[in-house]
């Protein structure tokens, strides 16, 4: 299963905290991940989701591709890859819980 991150930055570092999974193919469709969205290799140091939800600042979707997760002919590379579409968007499409809006 690929995981969902919901990331943000603070100073050079990338923190997050896993908000969701879901199976690749139904997170290539429905979040709109392909290779041109490559973010990085580098895992995020993991911090709590209440955490994420109050930090200020930009906060991005990204999904981890796993070696695990890839198929045959898969068109990803082990990474971290962004979703267009913001956290929440991202939570609703794969009805994962918590909600990052239960915070707010």
């Amino acid at each position: 299963m690929a995981k969902l991150w919901i990331v943000y930055r603070e100073g050079l570092r990338l923190l997050g905290a896993v908000a969701g999974e879901a199976n690749l193919t139904r997170c290539i469709s429905i979040l709109d991940i392909a290779p041109w969205r490559f973010f990085t290799v580098e895992q995020p140091e993991s911090v709590s989701l209440d955490q994420v939800r109050t930090a200020l600042g930009r906060k991005r979707a990204l999904v981890e591709v796993g070696e695990q997760d890839r198929y045959d002919l898969c068109p990803l590379s082990v990474g971290f890859f962004e979703s267009p579409y913001s956290p929440e968007e991202c939570v609703r499409r794969l009805n994962a819980t918590p909600s990052l809006e239960a915070a707010s």
